[in-house]
């Protein structure tokens, strides 16, 4: 009997043990789960705080940029083709070495009327007085001596007596504007050329001509 009451006592003290070790398995992991929610939450909590950005450049990622406007669908277009490729909105300009080039898209339809009156007096050595600005009409006398000497010079004869008309065509180059508007003018002849430069300021009476200048003679031959 008395072996008896020590077997019983021994199975109730490891009831007990492992009734003791499953209760502190139990709150350990119950300890353990509240703290992951309590995490879980708070990182929810920062998240919906943060203010994200649109993404960069979203609808240009998922564009076909394979094909182009104006160009056959058979082609397909590569980076280098596309920067290989001139660009429709940038024009390219004549361009005369030794003159420059004859982009006149910045002559106002004004300015372009005086200029074509000035070259027309030129050419055909009428009076250009009323073209002149106040106070300028000496820098029209100078250019016509100029010019005479010129012509001879470059020509090898003196210069036709009016009212021979001395060019057969011309030819305008981009102008500079600034503070006035310069623009330079290629007039030629049979026997060459001479490159003018004609000086507009801008008045009520519209353009006028402040100075006129040679800047280069040349002859057909290149001599």
């Amino acid at each position: 009997m008395k072996r008896m009451g020590s077997y019983l006592t021994v199975i109730l003290f490891s009831v007990v043990s492992f009734s003791g070790v499953s209760c502190a398995n139990g709150s350990s992991s119950a300890v353990t789960e509240q703290g992951k929610n309590t995490l879980r939450s708070e990182a929810d909590g920062k998240e919906a705080d943060v203010l994200w950005t649109r993404e960069l450049e979203s609808m240009r990622l998922v564009q076909d940029i394979s094909r182009q406007d104006g160009v056959d669908k058979a082609v397909k277009l590569t980076p280098q083709s596309v920067i290989s490729a001139p660009s429709a909105e940038s024009p390219v300009y004549p361009f005369i070495d030794g003159f420059g080039s004859l982009d006149t898209s910045r002559i106002s339809p004004d300015l372009l009327a005086a200029l074509d009156s000035a070259c027309a007096a030129v050419s055909s050595q009428q009076s250009a007085d009323s073209l002149m600005a106040q106070g300028c009409l000496y820098s029209y006398v100078l250019f016509l001596s100029d010019f005479k000497n010129g012509w001879k010079t470059a020509f090898g004869q003196d210069m036709p007596d009016p009212p021979v008309n001395l060019f057969t065509s011309r030819v305008y180059g981009a102008p500079f504007i600034q503070d006035d508007y310069e623009i330079p003018v290629r007039f030629k002849c049979a026997k060459g050329y001479a490159d003018v430069l004609f000086c507009f300021i801008k008045n009520d009476g519209g353009y006028k001509i402040s100075q006129i200048d040679i800047q280069k003679w040349g002859r057909t031959d290149g001599n």
